[in-house]
C-alpha cells in the first residue's frame, strides 16, 4: 500500500514532467553535496530544476505523463532535470556539467516532450533558438510583407496625392499662386 507521502511525491513529479518541455535523466554518482548545489544553482539561473527521487516513482510520473520514453533510463542513481523555459541554454548546462574531466556528469538520456532523445544527441537540443529568438523570427517574417503593403499603399497615395497637386497647378493661371 502506498503511503501518502509517495502519492503526493508522485502527483509533484507527475506536474513537473508535464510542465516540463525537456526532461533529461543524469547519474549523479561522485558529486559532492556542493558540487550538486553549485549545479542546480546553474539550472536554476536556466529556468530549469535537478529532482533526486526513486526510479519506481519517476516511472509512476513518466507513466501518468505519456513519458514512457523514460523509463529506460531509470536505472541505479538517478537525477532528471526538468527544463521548463530555455531548453538550449539547460541543454548547454548539462553538457558542460558532463564534460568536467573529474567528475563529469553521466547523462543517460531524456524526453524532448514525449519523444526519447538520446544523451549523445543532447547537443542538437542546444542548436536550438531561444524562445524570445523564436517569436522574433515568427514576428519577422509575419512583419516583413506587412512592411512592405504599408510602403506599396503609401507610395500610391503619394502618387495620387502628386497628380492631383500637378493637376491643380496645370488648371490654374499662370499667375496665381496655389493653395
Amino acid at each position: 500500500m502506498p503511503t501518502q507521502q509517495k502519492i503526493d511525491l508522485v502527483a509533484e513529479l507527475t506536474d513537473k514532467m508535464t510542465r516540463a518541455q525537456l526532461s533529461v535523466v543524469a547519474d549523479y554518482r561522485g558529486f559532492t553535496v556542493a558540487e550538486l548545489y553549485a549545479l542546480r544553482t546553474k539550472l536554476l539561473e536556466s529556468g530549469a530544476e535537478m529532482v533526486v527521487a526513486k526510479n519506481t516513482l519517476l516511472r509512476l510520473a513518466a507513466r501518468n505523463v505519456g513519458k514512457e520514453v523514460l523509463e529506460p533510463t531509470l536505472e541505479g542513481p538517478t537525477a532528471v532535470i526538468f527544463a521548463y523555459d530555455d531548453i538550449a541554454k539547460t541543454a548547454k548546462v548539462l553538457l558542460d556539467a558532463s564534460k568536467v574531466t573529474n567528475k563529469p556528469l553521466k547523462l543517460k538520456g531524456g524526453a524532448l516532450g514525449t519523444s526519447a532523445i538520446a544523451a549523445d544527441r543532447l547537443d542538437a537540443v542546444t542548436k536550438l533558438p531561444s524562445r524570445e529568438q523564436a517569436l522574433a523570427q515568427v514576428v519577422g517574417a509575419v512583419s516583413a510583407p506587412v512592411s512592405g503593403v504599408v510602403g506599396v499603399i503609401n507610395a500610391a497615395i503619394s502618387n495620387i496625392a502628386l497628380v492631383i497637386q500637378a493637376r491643380i497647378d496645370q488648371l490654374q493661371p499662370a499667375g496665381e499662386p496655389s493653395a
